[in-house]
């Protein structure tokens, strides 16, 4: 199965832009939540370039739940490796048959909202528990995930 490695590493710079936006101090996003958070101009480029990585490992996990074709090859991918043609038969026959399903910008967008509220909101609704925070601040988390995550989604259904 064929990735488009350039697109793939293109939209893993999509969390870091959008956060830029999202949790800049002049953000009215920020002004109206009352949280306070790093200035941009903080961050050290050791600190810039491990945000990359961990977006990166991000959009990697979401290409495994976007595109369904990747289980179905996954299946097989042991058996290919080791040279069994006629599994490498079975999954060019049915990817040449449905390798476009589901590999539109609707779809992707829809499963990007479903992992946000799968594993954002958990997870920022913990944190927030933990912390004793208010309800803004799980917004303002929740609602920049949920935008990376559509935005992600969509873009790996369509290009990657």
């Amino acid at each position: 199965m064929d990735l488009n490695y350039l697109a793939f590493s293109l939209i893993s710079f999509i969390p870091l832009f959008i956060g830029f936006f999202w949790y800049h101090p002049k953000s009215k996003i920020i002004k109206w939540s009352g949280e306070v958070f790093i200035n941009p101009k903080e961050l050290s480029i050791l600190q810039i370039v491990m945000l990359f990585i961990l977006s990166l490992t991000l959009v990697y996990g979401y290409i495994n739940l976007i595109i369904h074709q990747m289980g179905f090859y996954e299946l097989f991918f042991t058996d290919i490796v080791t040279g069994n043609k006629e599994a490498e038969k079975i999954v060019n026959e049915f990817l040449g048959k449905y390798g476009d399903k589901h590999r539109h910008l609707g779809h992707g967008i829809f499963h990007g909202i479903i992992n946000a509220f799968v594993f954002a909101l958990p997870f920022v609704g913990i944190h927030a528990i933990l912390e004793k925070r208010n309800l803004k601040y799980v917004l303002v988390h929740f609602l920049y995930w949920l935008t990376t995550s559509i935005v992600i989604g969509g873009l790996i259904s369509e290009f990657v």
